[in-house]
């Protein structure tokens, strides 16, 4: 492996986290500076305007492992994110984790085993057998992402838990997938994995240890509504062969890289291409 390839490349999508992305992000650094690989860590904010870019290099400073922060101006939701992020990812496997570590980073080990076994993606699950519900989300939540599975596993894929955001990646095949994504809200986890399977591509479930954590951006109503019309209109793009080639994103700025000295927001630099296509 080339030296300036890192074994992983831990992508963080952030929308106005600056209240508590630093601890997660500290944890992330703590446990790859433990590890006997190369790694990374590809923080994508997302349209902040709470300072999270600012908390993330405060907080990043001194890492051992890379620590990359790339910026999109305009929000454009989680999906969108993580299309920046795995254009960007130079790890040989790419895992992504929600800015509030839900699932500890620990448990990336798990997930990256059934990678090294022959799988092409590992979908962290809280409903597989033994998995871990240290705190669990209000009622109405639960049964909100239960509903939505039913609907995905009938529709889409047949998989225990499709919105847990603790998935890897062979980097080959995370950079394919997203380069395809065309639904950014939450309904991306779905569309993710009905190209997968269109792509046959092989899925491992495992068991993850999750808690909830205050502070979700998820609204009953407007995100219920707005994932099964993005369920809808993933069917419908598959309808029509959309998913055959790669759809670009809007481009994002790489605001720092490293130990160097972070750029605020709005400062010139070399623009990255989302789709990485230059």
């Amino acid at each position: 492996m080339p030296a300036d390839v890192p074994a992983l490349t831990v992508i963080v999508p952030a929308f106005n986290e600056a209240d508590r992305i630093a601890a997660p992000l500290r944890e992330i650094g703590a446990y790859l500076t433990a590890q006997d690989y190369g790694a990374e860590i590809v923080v994508v904010d997302d349209g902040s305007d709470d300072g999270t870019v600012e908390v993330v290099c405060s907080a990043a400073a001194g890492f051992a492992p890379a620590v990359r922060v790339l910026r999109c101006e305009v929000n454009w939701g989680k999906g969108h994110a993580l299309k920046v992020g795995f254009a960007a990812a130079r790890g040989e496997q790419i895992l992504f984790t929600d800015a509030d570590l839900s699932t500890p980073i620990e448990g990336a080990g798990r997930l990256l085993t059934a990678l090294n076994e022959g799988a092409d993606i590992a979908i962290g699950s809280r409903k597989a057998p033994g998995a871990e519900i240290a705190k669990h989300q209000p009622w109405y939540r639960e049964q909100m992402g239960r509903i939505f599975t039913l609907i995905v596993r009938g529709l889409i894929a047949d998989v225990s838990d499709a919105t847990c955001g603790f998935k890897a990646f062979r980097a080959e095949v995370g950079r394919d997938l997203f380069s395809r994504v065309r639904v950014f809200d939450w309904s991306f986890d779905a569309e993710v994995l009905w190209i997968a399977r269109q792509r046959g591509y092989r899925l491992a479930e495992v068991p993850v240890h999750w808690e909830d954590r205050a502070g979700t951006k998820v609204s009953l109503l407007a995100d219920t509504l707005r994932s099964l019309l993005g369920l809808a209109r993933i069917r419908f793009n598959a309808a029509r062969g959309r998913y055959a080639a790669p759809h670009p994103a809007e481009r994002a700025r790489e605001v720092w890289s490293g130990g160097g000295t972070p750029l605020v927001p709005g400062a010139a630099r070399t623009t990255t291409p989302a789709d990485g296509s230059g």
